[in-house]
């Protein structure tokens, strides 16, 4: 072969290999561009079907778009996020009467609350917390009677204002009392139940077949100590030991992940059998004898939200791996000595970041913690573990 003929063919052959590698990178890009789209494809069919499935089987409760209660319209996003039943009970806070003039007030706003909730089909889960309208309540003061009037005004007013047992639901007076920032200084454990005893019996003489309960942290505090980290897991037994069986019929733990700031070495407190200390929770139970246990908990977003220097936030698969954590004590505890006890739990998840809890305790920061949320909800509903709710529009 001559040497022009040679060039020639080699550079044909050149040619040749240059086409046929071209050939093939266009084929082997628009199978990974092919199979890149059927991948993204996939995600927004399995991104949709997510969107689309239903927390329960049960459709959701009906609340008219006119309602302006703020739980009522909150409780409105859960169920459309959930595209269906997400709970019936709803955790809402009261304070106390301290004259007749307080009562009226206190009075006109639960028995309008009440009347929506009725109209909804739900139940309220009420937390009369010990305050009056200039701040902490005073324990003493109260067993003494100073506030007897106001309070006996206040439940006689719901009573001609329209409210039947029915609508009571649930009552949880002096909630979380073993911890600081109540006026109980000077108090001892065995004080809750004398107080707690004192306000069911008024509720029962208004309202006969009302339900009574209680709710005590998992750590305890004295009473007059007032620095939150002094705390410790200890028997709760001096706080029930004289309540009575008849008023209270169920009982309730709270406890809480934590973090430190960030200005703090880094600590946390992210295991649900230590910051809820279910066993605590039996020992309530059966000291009172009732098979009833709540737990009130939830996960934080942001943290300490008051100081930016200090702010801290859990990720999105902590707050998973927490509430994951927090439904599988709800299940040891529900099947503890051959599913003994009723269990269920109040989730806290109210936004709290602009006042002085300085925490954001809410799930509707973006997609993935709404996603976060819903799979709990999912999970609860699959196991029977039923879930109240504590959260309202802001």
């Amino acid at each position: 072969m001559k040497r022009k003929e040679l060039i020639f063919v080699n550079l044909l052959i050149v040619v040749l290999m240059g086409v046929f590698g071209l050939m093939a990178f266009r084929l082997m890009v628009n199978k990974n561009s092919a199979h890149k789209a059927s991948a993204q494809a996939d995600a927004t069919v399995a991104a949709k079907k997510a969107a689309q499935a239903k927390c329960a089987k049960t459709a959701p409760i009906k609340i008219a778009s006119s309602v302006k209660d703020p739980n009522l319209q909150r409780l409105s996003d859960y169920q459309n996020m959930c595209n269906s039943f997400v709970t019936n009970k709803l955790m809402i806070f009261t304070a106390f009467s301290q004259d007749k003039t307080a009562a009226q007030t206190n009075a006109d706003e639960m028995i309008d609350k009440l009347k929506m909730f009725k109209q909804a089909g739900v139940t309220p889960f009420v937390m009369a917390e010990p305050y009056i309208s200039d701040g902490a309540m005073s324990y003493k003061s109260y067993l003494a009677g100073a506030y007897d009037a106001g309070m006996s005004e206040y439940f006689e007013l719901l009573k001609t204002g329209g409210v039947t047992d029915e609508m009571m639901g649930i009552w949880v007076p002096f909630p979380e009392s073993n911890v600081p920032g109540w006026n109980n200084v000077g108090t001892d454990p065995h004080d809750f139940a004398l107080c707690v005893n004192k306000y069911l019996a008024l509720l029962k003489r208004y309202f006969p077949n009302a339900k009574g309960s209680i709710l005590l942290s998992a750590t305890t505090y004295q009473p007059d100590d007032l620095e939150w980290n002094n705390g410790d897991y200890s028997s709760l037994s001096s706080y029930v030991t004289g309540l009575d069986e008849k008023l209270v019929t169920s009982v309730g733990i709270e406890g809480f992940p934590w973090m430190s700031n960030a200005k703090q070495p880094r600590h946390t407190i992210f295991s649900a059998t230590e910051f809820l200390q279910p066993g605590l929770a039996l020992e309530m139970a059966q000291s009172l004898h009732t098979r009833d246990i709540w737990i009130n908990s939830g996960t934080f977003d942001g943290k300490y939200t008051n100081d930016s220097a200090k702010t801290v936030h859990m990720s999105i698969n902590q707050r998973k791996a927490v509430l994951d954590d927090i439904l599988k004590v709800a299940l040891d505890l529900r099947d503890y000595q051959e599913n003994q006890y009723r269990v269920s739990i109040n989730l806290f998840s109210e936004n709290k970041s602009q006042v002085h809890e300085a925490t954001d305790w809410s799930y509707f920061q973006d997609k993935d913690s709404e996603a976060v949320l819903k799979s709990f909800l999912v999970n609860a509903a699959k196991n029977d573990i039923p879930v109240s709710i504590s959260d309202k529009t802001q």
